[in-house]
């Protein structure tokens, strides 16, 4: 029986582990996704939506002439309450006789079960390389609170500090003293050491300019430890003059500006105004693949054809390969997944929009 984590261990997914699950092969491995929650009553859904898809899970090996044990060490999750407390916004299960992997997605997944003699892992392509992920941070002068969008959803990041208020950071003193601020920025989107030093004198303005000096460093170093090492962008809904202080106390790069006050925004208006912001970022990248695929495809070194682009796959010849996220021929793109995975390719996921012009389903570029 394989080994199973506990009620409340579910793994992130990390661009080695999808590499791990695609180097996996053998007669049956199992692949079990659906959408959940992270929170309200929606969270009921998950025991009867996972309890029915082991059902299927059965029915189908069953059907394939395999023992349907293997999934006895799920048997006990659909009624273990401590383990739906702790979702994101989809849960991944993949498990063969060897070993039973379990991840907490930020990115829904549309329900299903597939057995074969590999994973199933096409969709969690976006999520392991985070397309159309970033940091939101709603900023103004009286408080701060950080998210992290994936997709159409915005969830709170909670920091060590964050989300606050400007009198929780920024605590009462002696009205004698003003602080300004001076900073050594980190180098690019990486958290790094800053030496802080608040010093001087006076009252009124000053003393609320350096007051605001400090607050927006605080916030500065928070975000930055949150987000560091994630390679996402950062987009920043303040007003104008929020975000130019902010921006110039150095802590963390900022990748995009929505300008207007977040205190008159609801949260479906912020996430708004963040994806507007975003957007040309995340074309950006995009862009590059597609600039590249259109000189390989000039080259005769590119391929649009899902038959062609599978058996380039199993040879080793895709360096790079773009999956668009549309309903179609999903095993033989997933096939085409794993093979790129294997033989040390590099896969992307975007909505139809991005794809290249000549593209359809599938986009890669060949090494030869």
């Amino acid at each position: 029986m394989p080994t199973i984590s506990d009620a409340t261990t579910l793994e992130s997914l990390l661009p080695d582990a999808l590499k791990n699950l695609a180097s996996v092969s053998g007669d049956p491995c199992v692949s079990i996704l659906m959408p959940t929650h992270r929170s309200g009553r929606e969270t009921q859904q998950g025991p009867i939506r996972l309890k029915n898809l082991l059902k299927e899970a059965r029915e189908k090996l069953k059907a394939a002439g395999h023992n349907d044990d293997l999934l006895d060490s799920l048997a006990s999750k659909p009624d273990e309450n401590e383990f739906w407390q702790h979702q994101g916004e989809g849960l991944a299960i993949f498990l063969n006789r060897d070993d039973c992997r379990m991840f907490r997605l930020n990115r829904a997944v549309d329900e299903k079960v597939f057995i074969g003699e590999s994973f199933f892992i096409q969709p969690l392509i976006r999520e392991s390389n985070s397309g159309g992920e970033y940091f939101v941070l709603s900023l103004s002068w009286d408080e701060a609170c950080l998210f992290r969008a994936v997709g159409e959803s915005l969830s709170v990041v909670e920091t060590t500090t964050l989300p606050a208020k400007f009198e929780e950071l920024v605590l009462p003193r002696d009205p004698e003293v003003s602080l300004q601020n001076t900073s050594h920025r980190s180098v690019g989107n990486t958290a790094g050491t800053s030496t802080a030093m608040f010093h001087g004198q006076g009252e009124g303005e000053s003393k609320i300019e350096a007051d605001r000096d400090q607050y927006l460093c605080l916030v500065g170093d928070d975000v930055a430890a949150a987000i560091y090492n994630t390679g996402l962008p950062l987009v920043v809904v303040a007003t104008s003059e929020v975000t130019g202080h902010f921006e110039a106390t150095g802590k963390v790069h900022v990748d995009a500006k929505a300008d207007g006050s977040p205190s008159e925004c609801t949260a479906d208006e912020l996430r708004e105004h963040a994806k507007k912001a975003i957007t040309p970022h995340l074309k950006a990248d995009h862009s590059d693949f597609n600039e590249r695929f259109g000189t390989a495809l000039a080259n005769s070194k590119a391929s649009a054809e899902l038959d062609e682009v599978l058996a380039a796959a199993k040879s080793g010849k895709v360096d790079s390969l773009m999956v668009c996220q549309r309903d179609g021929r999903c095993e033989q793109t997933n096939q085409a997944v794993l093979e790129t995975l294997r033989n040390g390719g590099d896969v992307l996921q975007c909505s139809p929009e991005f794809m290249p012009p000549d593209a359809d389903v599938v986009a890669a570029i060949l090494r030869f």
